[in-house]
């Protein structure tokens, strides 16, 4: 499901450009187009200077019968002369009969976490307090892109991920410019390649999660939008 949801188009679109922004988007993972895998929703709330996001997931169908999966996450920071520096994150997250939360904030020098319970292994190798601290949390990451491409119209830029254990990069490249016409929206829309770059924290058992496909990302160009 990991890689089904990464090839999922994303279209950030408010109802109205204004000083804050909202928006919620809704995806349904399926396998061949009929199975149903997993639902992902998630809300923005973004103005020129701050945003908070909001992120719920559960497995469905096919998905659900093998690893059933709840997850609930937040994250929060500012906007200053276009960075997204984030303030705060927090996951709770249920699969496989396991429960684990989350709560990180960055720090001068890494990234304070709390996390229970705490993780056995931490990979190797490691991810590094320089790594922690060059990097935003999963969901400031989806802002950054965001932000980016809205400023620049352009997909051509580098995102470090950390999220409590691993630490990835996200690269976004290409960027196709296309008229959609969808529900929610009609326009011009950017499309970009997606990546994802394992870089620490991995064990050696954790193959599968580097070999995640490359994916697309489409954005709504919407004027006078925070993103």
């Amino acid at each position: 499901m990991r890689a089904l949801l990464l090839a999922l188009a994303l279209l950030l679109v408010p109802a109205a450009p204004a000083a804050a922004d909202r928006f919620s988007l809704d995806f349904r993972a399926n396998a061949l187009g009929i199975v149903g895998l997993g639902e992902v929703t998630l809300d923005f709330d973004v103005s020129d200077t701050r945003y908070l996001v909001q992120a719920r997931l559960r497995s469905t169908g096919l998905a659900a019968l093998f690893e059933r999966t709840v997850l609930a996450a937040e994250a929060e920071g500012r906007i200053e002369n276009g960075a997204v520096l984030w303030e705060r994150y927090t996951l709770d997250h249920s699969y496989s009969h396991k429960h684990r939360a989350i709560e990180m904030a960055p720090t001068a020098t890494s990234v304070s976490a709390n996390i229970n319970p705490n993780y056995r292994l931490w990979g190797e190798p490691p991810t590094s307090d320089d790594q922690k601290r060059a990097s935003r949390d999963p969901l400031s990451s989806l802002v950054a892109m965001a932000v980016d491409v809205q400023r620049t119209r352009t997909c051509n830029s580098d995102y470090p991920v950390f999220d409590g254990r691993f630490h990835y990069r996200l690269e976004l490249r290409g960027g196709e410019t296309e008229e959609v016409e969808t529900d929610g929206y009609e326009g011009a829309a950017l499309r970009c390649r997606l990546r994802y770059v394992a870089v620490a924290g991995y064990q050696p058992t954790d193959a599968g999660r580097r070999r995640i496909p490359e994916g697309e990302v489409w954005f709504g160009l919407v004027e006078g939008a925070a993103l």
